[in-house]
């Protein structure tokens, strides 16, 4: 069930989906701003699904889905749910039922057109969150267990950002959180730190901008995701660049640490030459 369809995209990796949902994280009126898109979608495309609004349905539908059910294949959800309060009414769910079958539909629907070679693996695909909304019963995932056996494979990846682009790798920040987050994968006292969250990877976003510090972590079933705004440039420190990397690092694994409700973070290790 985690594996991702094999020649198409799910539900919720259309750029019209993903935004969709980009736009609801955190949202304490999520359900509402749901319910009035599909309930738009419903009345506006009986005749025929729109590219583009079939694909926001779809993912919203979805979501509402794996919420009731909490089975989802789509390791996006688990962490779009673990972010965001979403409480299902029955007028939310009549709705995603409604969507769901017209976003799934063999006819008249542009998704249904661009999939037209993998449809049938496409429905198998969301087979779980059609039963999830019409209340069938279905046997649940296979508990996850992370294998760290292959030492080539690091369970921690970090990613830094300024603006709308990424850091270059000329930058010395670059170079020191590239090198400090090799030797926190090679050390031993840090896996076993990672081990009892029973995930296979942690993904840092790190933002580097002036502002505000803030931090938005979640759980899926088999990752983590930590997305920090450490609310200052990537350059221009007081102290050397080695100092607020290491600072900003621990910051990271600590918020995640305390989402995950593991032990405090141990000492970073000395950078590699």
């Amino acid at each position: 069930m985690d594996d991702t369809p094999p020649f198409f995209e799910g539900p919720f990796d259309s750029d019209e989906g993903s935004d969709a949902i980009a736009d609801l994280v955190g949202k304490d009126d999520a359900a509402t701003t749901m319910a009035e898109s599909l309930d738009t979608f419903v009345r506006e495309n009986e005749e025929y699904a729109e590219e583009g609004a079939v694909d926001e349905a779809l993912a919203f539908a979805c979501l509402v889905a794996a919420r009731i059910s909490g089975i989802a294949p789509d390791e996006a959800a688990h962490h779009w749910l673990d972010r965001t309060p979403l409480t299902v009414s029955d007028d939310l769910r009549r709705l995603a039922v409604a969507a769901f079958a017209l976003a799934t539909r063999s006819r008249d629907n542009w998704l249904m057109e661009v999939q037209a070679g993998d449809w049938q693996a496409f429905l198998e695909h969301l087979e779980p969150y059609r039963k999830a909304l019409h209340g069938e019963p279905q046997d649940p995932p296979v508990p996850f267990v992370p294998d760290f056996s292959d030492q080539k494979k690091q369970w921690l990846q970090a990613y830094w950002s300024i603006e709308d682009q990424g850091l270059p790798d000329d930058t010395a920040y670059a170079d020191v959180a590239g090198r400090l987050v090799l030797a926190v994968n090679e050390a031993p006292a840090w896996l076993a730190w990672w081990r009892p969250a029973n995930l296979q990877e942690l993904t840092v976003f790190g933002q580097l901008t002036p502002g505000a510090y803030t931090e938005r972590i979640s759980r899926g079933r088999t990752t983590a995701e930590a997305w920090i705004d450490f609310g200052h440039s990537h350059e221009g420190f007081e102290a050397p660049v080695t100092r607020q990397v290491s600072d900003d690092l621990r910051r990271a694994l600590e918020a995640t640490g305390r989402h995950l409700g593991l032990d405090p973070v141990p000492p970073l290790p000395a950078l590699p030459k």
